[in-house]
């Protein structure tokens, strides 16, 4: 399947630039991909209502709607925290404001070729793990999910609800067994009976977290240090 890249920069030089440059390294490992070309953040925003892109190289200085508007544009209007973000800029000062678009990576120009191919990497290993399932047994069948699409868990008693970003479904395991399942795909155990997936949060406070649908957790006040260490090492990374 090929991979939807969208590149938006006011600049059309540079969007062209960036797509030479991501022409050769994709074909280079042999990876099949579509790429858009945007010169506003509106005109990409118009174009997300009818298509969801894989990957976007997004520029931050716009005469009007910039770079990170966007970005909350695509998580939050749109509720979108599958498509992968990879901001270019020729500033560097952005960094924490960053943080709630939860970008893959962030290219200062000039660009470089190692960098862009740093962000496909970043991306290619984020991809391995959109693509594992988890598999779960209820009654007498067998199901499976897709990793990416988990929003988080919840425990009552014996029973684990597992909620994704499309429906809901219940199952009996113990939830630290789920944890050691999932904790190497971005899931945070910020509760005995919640277990959340990195993506899908919306806002993290010291003693709480807010999913983007939305819903309201407590972090255990055991875990609270833990936790913040773990998310901001996982965000540091991603920028």
């Amino acid at each position: 399947m090929d991979i939807k890249i969208a590149i938006c920069d006011d600049i059309n030089e540079m969007c062209v630039c960036i797509e030479n440059k991501v022409d050769g390294i994709l074909k280079n490992k042999s990876i099949g991909y579509e790429i858009d070309i945007f010169n506003s953040g509106e005109e990409l925003c118009r174009k997300l209502d009818e298509i969801r892109y894989d990957l976007i190289f997004l520029d931050i200085e716009f005469p009007k709607m910039d770079g990170i508007e966007i970005g909350k544009y695509i998580r939050k209007i749109k509720k979108d925290n599958i498509t992968q973000i990879v901001y270019v800029s020729g500033r560097k000062e952005y960094a924490m404001e960053l943080f709630q678009v939860r970008p893959i990576d962030f290219i200062v120009k000039p660009l470089e070729d190692k960098q862009l191919e740093r962000a496909i990497d970043i991306y290619i290993d984020i991809m391995g793990g959109m693509k594992n399932f988890f598999e779960y047994r209820k009654s007498y069948s067998h199901k499976k999910v897709e990793l990416y699409k988990i929003m988080y868990f919840i425990r009552d008693n014996r029973k684990v609800t597992v909620v994704t970003s499309e429906e809901k479904d219940t199952f009996y395991e113990s939830l630290e067994k789920v944890y050691e399942r999932v904790k190497q795909y971005g899931f945070l155990f910020i509760h005995k009976s919640y277990l959340i997936n990195y993506r899908y949060i919306e806002t993290i406070r010291y003693d709480s977290v807010t999913m983007t649908d939305g819903t309201e957790f407590s972090i255990s006040q055991s875990r609270r240090k833990e936790i913040r260490k773990r998310y901001m090492e996982i965000m540091s990374s991603q920028i």
